[in-house]
């Protein structure tokens, strides 16, 4: 079985974008030459994960950034498919996605977001992995990438880097056992 892994940044105070969805804050933090294990970690999926919200805003940074690896968004809406993006549009329910993209990975799966889509992996013991990289700034508000999950998660950390501009990258290990479940 290959891994899912929520693989996301985040305010301190635990927000992935403003209110708007906006997350040019995360820019100032862009170093030249430093992708912060980003090249290392899609080297390690083969599949990538996310919903509308997020897929909306990839399309508007420019050419389609993950080349042919193959993408599927929830979503009941229609939207364009960049030219040579294998991107799968899906309302499928999140159990048979799961079971689909455990069987067709060879690698890796990324759980690249939104916070509603981590939330619900979550709640379905869906995700094997967390790569939290904690931004240096308080939001005070936005989008929050956990809250109102109702469920409790306990993790094992696997490693830590910190970066010389004040980033801290966790990974860790979600423990099949998630309690309290609403």
């Amino acid at each position: 079985m290959k891994p899912i892994t929520l693989y996301i940044a985040s305010s301190l105070d635990g927000f992935i974008a403003r209110k708007d969805g906006d997350i040019s804050w995360l820019e100032a933090y862009q170093q030249e030459g430093q992708d912060y294990g980003y090249s290392e970690f899609l080297r390690s999926i083969d599949i990538i994960v996310m919903g509308s919200k997020t897929y909306e805003q990839i399309l508007t940074f420019g050419p389609w950034p993950y080349g042919d690896i193959k993408t599927y968004v929830l979503t009941r809406r229609e939207f364009q498919i960049p030219e040579k993006a294998d991107v799968i549009l899906t309302g499928d329910s999140l159990e048979d996605l799961i079971s689909r993209l455990r069987n067709e990975s060879q690698k890796g799966i990324w759980l690249a977001g939104g916070a509603l889509v981590a939330r619900s992996f979550l709640r379905l013991r869906s995700v094997d992995r967390i790569i939290l990289t904690v931004i240096p700034r308080i939001l005070g508000d936005g989008i929050p990438l956990l809250c109102d999950l109702g469920a409790e998660a306990a993790l094992i950390l696997r490693e830590s880097r910190i970066y010389d501009n004040g980033i801290v990258q966790m990974h860790y290990d979600v423990e099949r056992q998630i309690m309290g479940i609403k």
